[in-house]
């Protein structure tokens, strides 16, 4: 019997010591784990324990902010969200360990850290057409070069190859076609078929330097019962096209605000519009509200950093009651400047964090067409949208429509664009 005890409180003795050890190990990894989660340390493998994401979440969140700049740089229409114009909201802190551990592999996290002008995006899309009329006209016994009527681009590669089915003969006038392709690097490839009309003359290589523009046709009075009401606000947008302005007369056609142009970028300088100053000063005078567009055509990040300290420079301490407008529109040409399609993207992102580090707004300016297939406006910036139609087809959001190029109101002799503003300026 007494053996028996003995033995028994041994074997006691050894179970308490095996689950004391056990405990011990177990305690031992626990601690390992919190002391990397306080190491700031995030991997992706272990995003699912951080913000309580299956494995295949955590994947699928990883890469969905690619996919969607991707998407976004196709020719489908980009319908905006109106509840995201916030370009400051901050991402939760789950997205932002997501985020943070992804940069390498995920070409939108470039934008959250202003990695602009990446080379590191992946090439997933055929190249496209900016600009692409039926038929061009080439003048007799010159080169023909495609590129000299049509507009391109890539989402990746910043030099598209374009080649022929045939070459076209100019010796002689007539017409002919040629289907014209475009090659990316990535071997992704788009067709397209001109008609080539072989004309007498010679190129025109006079430039105009004049001042304003044709008279418009569209009357003001016409254009405010058409498009006037109790939400919304009219005005117009003008520069040295539009020559000498009386503003008191504009003001008293029933015009409530003009943006002006301050001045741009072109070939590698920066610019005043040299009826800037006059302009902003006399519409202050006569009482209308104002606003500034900036005429871009910025490809990297030494011009945009350029153009946004030299416009700052000229504006000083003017107070404006409008987003400054960022206005790059020379499409025609877009393969003249060596960008593919997130560098102008960039060059925009980049020009809005400019102003915003000195207190001023950014909005941007374009036409319908290249607010779906260029512009993707990630951050949800205000747009100011052109669409020359008596009524626009396009589905995404914007805080003011330029309706027409073509108008006409007292105190102005050329035409001029007309704007609707959807809100009451206070």
């Amino acid at each position: 019997m007494k053996n028996f005890l003995l033995g028994l409180i041994v074997l006691v003795v050894f179970v308490g010591l095996a689950l004391l050890v056990t405990a011990i190990a177990m305690s031992g990894g626990d601690s390992k784990v919190e002391n990397k989660d306080n190491s700031g340390t995030v991997e992706i493998a272990n995003a699912d324990k951080i913000v309580g994401a299956t494995e295949a979440e955590t994947e699928e969140a990883t890469v969905s902010t690619e996919s969607a700049d991707q998407d976004d740089l196709s020719a489908t229409p980009i319908v905006e969200d109106s509840s995201q114009n916030d370009a400051n909201e901050e991402p939760d802190e789950s997205s932002e360990k997501v985020i943070s551990g992804a940069e390498s592999s995920n070409s939108s996290a470039s934008y959250q850290s202003g990695d602009y002008f990446s080379n590191n995006h992946t090439d997933s899309k055929a190249p496209v057409y900016l600009i692409k009329p039926s038929t061009v006209s080439v003048y007799k016994g010159t080169e023909f070069d495609i590129s000299s009527y049509v507009g391109y681009a890539d989402d990746v590669d910043r030099d598209v190859e374009v080649s022929y089915d045939k070459e076209i003969d100019t010796s002689e006038t007539g017409s002919d076609s040629v289907t014209v392709t475009l090659t990316d690097d990535a071997g992704h490839s788009t067709t397209a078929t001109f008609n080539v009309n072989i004309i007498d003359g010679s190129p025109n290589t006079s430039s105009s330097e004049g001042g304003a523009s044709a008279p418009g046709k569209v009357d003001f009075d016409t254009f405010s019962e058409n498009y006037g009401g109790e939400d919304v606000s009219l005005g117009i947008d003008v520069s040295r096209w539009q020559g000498e302005i009386d503003f008191n007369k504009v003001k008293a056609a029933g015009c409530e605000y003009v943006i002006i142009r301050l001045g741009g970028y072109d070939d590698g300088e920066c610019y005043t519009d040299r009826t800037y100053a006059q302009n902003i000063r006399n519409a202050k005078a006569a009482g209308l509200k104002v606003g500034i567009y900036w005429h871009a055509e910025e490809s990297n990040a030494a011009e945009v950093k350029q153009s946004a300290d030299y416009l700052k420079s000229i504006l000083g301490n003017e107070t404006l009651d409008f987003p400054i407008a960022y206005d790059w529109e020379d499409f025609a040409h877009f393969q003249s400047y060596g960008m593919n399609l997130y560098d102008i993207n960039d060059c925009f992102n980049m020009f809005a964090d400019e102003m915003k580090k000195s207190g001023f707004d950014t909005c941007l300016y374009s036409s319908k067409n290249f607010l779906e297939n260029v512009w993707t406006n990630e951050r949800g910036y205000k747009v100011w949208l052109a669409n020359y139609a008596t009524q626009t087809a396009y589905s995404g959001s914007y805080f003011m429509w330029q309706q027409t190029s073509s108008g006409k109101i007292d105190g102005i002799n050329s035409a001029v664009d007309f704007n609707i503003y959807y809100g009451k300026l206070n």
